[in-house]
C-alpha cells in the first residue's frame, strides 16, 4: 500500500508539472525571461517572473497582463525597475523540459 501511494504521488506530481508550462523569452544570448503560472506574488500583484542569466544570477519579479494592451506583459522587478514585453515573444515550455 505504501508503494502504491508513493507511485501515485509521483505520477500526480509529474502530471501537474506537465500541465503548468513556463513561458520563456530568450531575450539575449546570456539572458532569458521566465514567466510562471505560480500566483505567489500575493494580493493581486500577479504571477512570479524571473530574469535569469547564464552565470546563474537572477532577478525575481511579478508579471501581469497590461490592462489596456492584453498582448503585452508588465514585469515589476524586485529591484524597483519594470519591463513591458510582447507576450508573443514568449514560448511555452513544460516545466519538466526546463529542469536538470
Amino acid at each position: 500500500m505504501r508503494y502504491f501511494i508513493i507511485v501515485l504521488s509521483i505520477l500526480w506530481s509529474q502530471q501537474a508539472l506537465a500541465d503548468n508550462p513556463l513561458l520563456v523569452n530568450q531575450l539575449f544570448e546570456n539572458l532569458r525571461i521566465v514567466l510562471s503560472q505560480d500566483n505567489t506574488c500575493g494580493n493581486g500583484k500577479g504571477y512570479r517572473a524571473s530574469a535569469q542569466r547564464i552565470d546563474k544570477l537572477y532577478i525575481p519579479g511579478c508579471w501581469t497582463a497590461e490592462p489596456d494592451h492584453p498582448e503585452l506583459v508588465r514585469i515589476d522587478w524586485h529591484n524597483g525597475d519594470f519591463s513591458i514585453l510582447p507576450l508573443e515573444d514568449f514560448k511555452a515550455v513544460p516545466v519538466k523540459d526546463n529542469t536538470i
